[in-house]
């Protein structure tokens, strides 16, 4: 079902032995919230009247096997698809339509090359009938059945000998559920149920529709599914603690391994699903296939079409099987007086890759959200936050927060910048569990222990330029952090933090951070401040000024490196004495500090590779962001960086906290540029060969 992203609350069910229950903890921000948007009951009501005026009339669509609908068909909805609407429109020549079709064929004829359904065969479907069918018209359970006719469509049954899902909007509408596997919005694990991997007789009703799919797993009997049994022991890998993949199904064949979801659904008399298309990042990675397997086809209307308007009556008689494109508009009114059972199976291309299945036991209960599935024995197995964006200040930091954090399984720290690990530091915390608990405390740690598929992380840029202050902390606290640092044309950042902290718009509040410091003076003044003060530490011996004629414009603007001094100076200890000197004066409670030396970077991010392991770092550069498609490719790193399907495509890609200052002189911008050059190359030293001549000096 189309649903909206809440950012209100993290709503979280758990599916047990008992009955579901629905919590609503003070979290703000989950776009993986388990809700749905739901039609207006009135529109619903009169689209149950408009399908009954239909159900005599309508004719049935002619169908055909297609064969697979192609996953290139399910990128986006289809009533988004502009080959569609050029046909609607009788126009031609539009850019993006599907090249099989004509811009002159009738909608009819183009349906038929770009098909929202594919008939893909019929099976004998009353070995599954019977299987399934005690309990599925009503509550009652018919004592003279024996054990394979048991009443699994009782919700009491199903969490003790099953395990209990939940399906918010089919839930609503009354819609009995019998589950067989299912898997989380992001295809990172499948779960296979009992009553699919132990029950024979379930696996061999079913058999015939995997044969006609191509997804038969009889090839597979001679493997063992090995049951997880909620025991295993965390994996150190990435220092979070989820679980590993050595007890999950052993099952190696590709083909019973591409089917992430499947069930039975129970739609009651006078029940209609509205129009809808499906979403969620499996819908465009997965085939739909429906199986009627209790139904009255003539009292059963079943549409699909490319929009509302052009939706066509497909034939549910049982044992067809039929594929649809769940992009397309669909809707389903039950007008018979017993309830409707259709098989509904999703899989995936052989080309998507591997996906961890695990078993699970009888009873078994799960967490869920609205994009993600954990199971209650893995709870606290991955300990927020998992990412921390450390730098560089005026890099690009804010953006990439709010790219990451539009990911439906990232949730927002309670603030951007905690600043935990520095000016926030609590003091009065004098062991390493009180220090934990108190930075832990900046984000939604009691909800997202509960659910170790999502995570969350923090962005406070001051953490990279204060090393000596912060490594030690956030090895105490957080040793096992995925760390992102955000890196710019050091010229364009330090002319970029002037503006901002100089700027009088904003809050009480932001302007207090920001200091005054720096309100009487221009740029110019800044740069040349800084570079003395780190001059006079010991920290830049090799700049040299004419005749160290400071105070002389012509002699200032003059200044250079002198390279040989700067070969032997740059990586020693003296550098790094000199360096934590600096460090200390720097001011907490302000932002207007260390223009010149926030830009050499190499300095920075070489003292904490000492101290974690590389790999824990990514390190990206705000100017890639700025070509076409670069937002996605580099957000697509970060995602893969953190341990999140990277794939995901944010929504809003505007840059954020941007503003416009005046331009540089000629004069700063050149000493600046002979200022970091040596910098810059140290900095491809330790980052490699894409970092090469970064900026062009």
């Amino acid at each position: 079902m189309t649903a909206s992203k809440s950012k209100q609350g993290m709503n979280t069910t758990t599916s047990s032995a008992t009955k579901p229950t629905t919590a609503k903890p003070k979290a703000p921000a989950t776009s993986a919230a388990l809700s749905a948007t739901k039609t207006p009951k009135s529109e619903v009501e009169e689209q149950h009247r408009e399908a009954g005026a239909l159900i005599d009339t309508m004719p049935y669509a002619e169908l055909h096997d297609h064969g697979e609908i192609p996953i290139e068909w399910k990128q986006h909805p289809t009533q988004a698809d502009t080959s569609y609407s050029a046909v609607e429109a009788g126009l031609s020549g539009i850019k993006g339509a599907n090249p099989m079709c004509s811009a002159r064929i009738s909608l009819s004829e183009h349906m038929y090359s770009n098909p929202c359904v594919s008939s893909r065969g019929q099976v004998d479907i009353e070995p599954l009938a019977d299987l399934i069918r005690n309990g599925h018209n009503t509550d009652a359970i018919d004592d003279t059945a024996n054990s394979l006719l048991l009443n699994m469509w009782s919700e009491e049954t199903a969490a003790k000998e099953n395990v209990h899902i939940v399906r918010p909007s089919h839930d609503a509408w009354g819609i009995k559920k019998l589950v067989l596997m299912f898997s989380d919005d992001f295809l990172q694990t499948v779960y296979e149920m009992p009553w699919w991997h132990s029950k024979p007789e379930m696996r061999a009703a079913i058999e015939p529709i995997l044969k006609v799919l191509n997804l038969s797993h009889e090839e597979d009997e001679e493997e063992n599914v090995v049951v997880n049994d909620g025991a295993d022991e965390p994996s150190s890998e990435n220092g979070i603690g989820l679980p590993n993949n050595s007890k999950t199904s052993e099952k190696s064949n590709k083909k019973s391994k591409r089917i992430v979801r499947m069930l039975l659904a129970s739609l009651p008399p006078g029940v209609t699903i509205p129009i809808h298309h499906d979403t969620g990042e499996w819908v465009r990675h997965t085939h739909r296939v429906h199986v009627p397997v209790i139904t009255n086809e003539d009292k059963v209307l079943f549409r699909v079409g490319p929009t509302e308007q052009t939706m066509e009556r497909i034939r549910v008689h049982p044992g067809h099987v039929f594929e649809m494109n769940n992009q397309a508009k669909h809707a389903v009114s039950n007008h018979w007086d017993n309830y409707r059972v259709h098989l509904i199976l999703d899989y995936v291309d052989e080309s998507f890759g591997t996906i961890q299945r695990i078993p699970l036991n009888p009873g078994e209960r799960l967490l869920q959200t609205r994009r993600s599935i954990d199971r209650e024995s893995d709870c606290g197995k991955r300990v927020p936050p998992t990412f921390c964006i450390i730098g560089a200040q005026k890099a690009g930091t804010t953006s990439l927060y709010d790219y990451m954090n539009q990911h439906p399984l990232i949730i927002r720290a309670r603030r951007r910048e905690t600043h935990c690990l520095d000016w926030r530091w609590n003091t009065k915390c004098v062991t390493t569990m009180a220090r934990k608990e108190y930075c832990t405390k900046f984000f939604y740690a009691k909800e997202l222990l509960k659910h170790p598929s999502l995570l969350t992380g923090d962005s406070t840029p001051s953490y990279l330029v204060s090393p000596d202050l912060v490594i030690p902390r956030m090895k105490e606290c957080f040793p096992w952090i995925k760390m992102i640092v955000m890196l710019r044309n050091p010229i364009k950042r330090s002319h970029s933090q002037y503006a901002m902290v100089t700027s009088q718009d904003g809050t009480e509040q932001q302007l207090k951070i920001r200091g005054t410091e720096w309100l009487k003076k221009n740029f110019e003044t800044v740069v040349k401040e800084d570079i003395l003060a780190m001059k006079d530490i010991g920290l830049i011996p090799y700049w040299k000024i004419p005749n160290d004629k400071k105070d002389d414009e012509d002699a200032w603007f003059s200044g250079e490196v002198d390279y040989e001094i700067f070969e032997k100076f740059a990586g020693s200890p003296e550098e790094e004495k000199a360096w934590s000197e600096y460090q200390k004066g720097m001011p907490m409670m302000t932002g207007s500090h260390s223009l010149v030396a926030r830009g050499m970077y190499e300095l920075q991010i070489r003292q904490w590779f000492k101290h974690f392991d590389r790999d824990q770092f990514l390190v990206l550069k705000l100017e890639d962001m700025a070509v076409e498609g670069g937002v996605q490719r580099c957000v697509r790193r970060a995602f893969k960086h953190v341990g999140l399907p990277p794939d995901y495509r944010v929504q809003d890609v505007s840059p954020k906290n941007a503003r416009s200052y005046n331009p540089m002189c000629d004069q700063t911008k050149a000493l600046l540029e002979r200022f970091y050059a040596p910098h810059n190359r140290r900095l491809e030293a330790i980052l490699g060969e894409e970092w090469k001549n970064a900026w062009g000096y």
